[in-house]
């Protein structure tokens, strides 16, 4: 059974409310009656909207706005929220099928719901920047590489705030560098152009940090006349507008994180979600130092400085994965001290442990540290990669002279270079190794001779 429309011949009772009515003709749209409230809200000073469609009077559009119920030959109660860019207010508009003067036709009460529309939105966007920022905080702390970590959690945060680009610029001393970047489509990098450029061009942002406030530049032209320098650092950037929070690490700014040329109304937000990131930037990088450090003291020889058997057997594996890629030259060196056990029963073991860090020192004169690795006690090995025979041979020519002339040091070596196809690296440390031993071995039988 239909329900009964309502019939209204005068729909001037509708002046009384305080919520926009209109009155509207199905299908053609066109405009039968507007309240006071609605006229004023809409500027309409006289009834020339009358017959005009509704979309043109309500929103100035030239076409009928997608979804409206009024296209249909039946309309029928409905409730639904509309946004109107017009007037930029948010509606909950109540549609109910109604006679007027005698003829179908739909009436619209809008109930005026900006302000809670406002809080929802503001309300879901507090909730998005939490989940992002636990999106990122996550993302910091999975990928162990803290530069490509940077670089992707600066690209998630400058999406969610629809920024054109993000950046973080390491301070050192009196001189700043940008050293992570993510740009939106279309934009130009900046990092790969960017050289030491002297923090004096934004003192004033460390002045705000030192009293703990973050950067909050709704317009760069603000600071024209009252901060060239500063204005002119950002426009050399193509910086418009900014947002930028310190990364602090036991009292000391280490680096400015920024986001740059975002909406107006997401300034406020993004600087709230900064003072938190910074927080866990912070906390990432001094992980990261400590995993280096740590990472360096499990590959490192405490002694000597040198390489230990850790990162022996580590690169081993790597430089042979390099040598089957580009079928690379390799000359290996085994160095073993002569005599130390003598030494540390006749001298102690301080006077071993310095004849050992002598010989380390030695080699270091002539290869390079990562070249060298200490494998045993006295024992020390160095891999050369894709080094030609003759410069391989060179270099160790000038180490034997030099320990050979060394009274102090007396060392078996054994060496062996190759670049036959398909070379195990393994095969030539074997083969220098076997020949140290034939070093050592003459030694031995020649009563301990005091060189080689």
């Amino acid at each position: 059974m239909t329900e009964e429309k309502k019939s209204y011949e005068d729909a001037s009772i509708f002046d009384a409310l305080d919520e926009n009515v209109y009155i509207v003709e199905p299908v053609t749209m066109r405009m039968l009656f507007m309240n006071r409230k609605g006229r004023q809200d809409y500027g309409i000073t006289n009834d020339d909207y009358i017959g005009q469609p509704c979309f043109e009077v309500l929103r100035d559009r030239t076409a009928p706005c997608i979804g409206c119920p009024l296209q249909s030959l039946t309309p029928e109660h409905c409730i639904r929220e509309v946004y109107n860019e017009r007037i930029d207010r948010h509606f909950k508009v109540i549609d109910q099928p109604i006679r007027y003067k005698g003829k179908d036709a739909q009436i619209e009460l809008a109930v005026d719901i900006t302000d809670y529309a406002q809080q929802r939105q503001e309300l879901q966007t507090t909730l998005s920047a939490e989940a992002v920022l636990n999106e990122t905080m996550q993302m910091l702390y999975a990928e162990p590489d803290l530069d490509k970590a940077l670089d992707l959690m600066l690209e998630h945060i400058g999406l969610f705030l629809k920024a054109e680009r993000c950046f973080i610029f390491t301070i050192e001393g009196n001189t700043m560098r940008m050293t992570s970047e993510w740009c939106a489509p279309g934009m130009n990098p900046l990092k790969e152009a960017a050289t030491a450029e002297p923090r004096a061009e934004i003192e004033r942002w460390f002045e705000l940090f030192g009293r703990h406030s973050n950067i909050v530049i709704p317009d760069r032209q603000l600071l024209q006349m009252a901060h060239p320098t500063e204005y002119a650092a950002l426009e050399r950037r193509d910086i418009r507008n900014c947002v930028a929070a310190p990364v602090i690490i036991r009292d000391e700014i280490v680096s400015v994180i920024a986001i740059a040329n975002l909406p107006a109304n997401r300034l406020d937000g993004a600087s709230l979600m900064l003072t938190t990131l910074s927080y866990f930037i912070a906390t990432s990088m001094v992980a990261d130092t400590n995993r280096k450090l740590l990472e360096k003291a499990s590959y490192s020889d405490a002694m000597t400085g040198v390489s230990n058997r850790n990162a022996f057997v580590r690169d081993i594996e790597q430089d042979q994965r390099l040598i089957d890629q580009g079928n690379l030259a390799v000359g290996v060196i085994y160095f073993d001290l002569n005599g130390l056990k003598e030494i540390n029963d006749t001298q102690g073991h301080r006077a071993g442990d310095r004849l050992i860090m002598h010989l380390a020192d030695t080699i270091t004169l002539f290869f390079r540290k990562r070249e060298v690795y200490r494998t045993g006690g006295d024992e020390f090995v160095t891999i050369c990669l894709n080094i030609p025979e003759q410069l391989f041979t060179e270099r160790l020519a000038r180490v034997m002279a030099y320990i050979d002339s060394a009274t102090t040091l007396s060392v078996s070596i054994g060496y062996a270079w190759s670049q036959q196809k398909g070379l195990s690296l393994q095969q030539v440390i074997a083969n220098a190794d076997a020949k140290m031993y034939e070093e050592k071995q003459i030694y031995y039988a020649d009563g301990k001779r005091q060189a080689r």
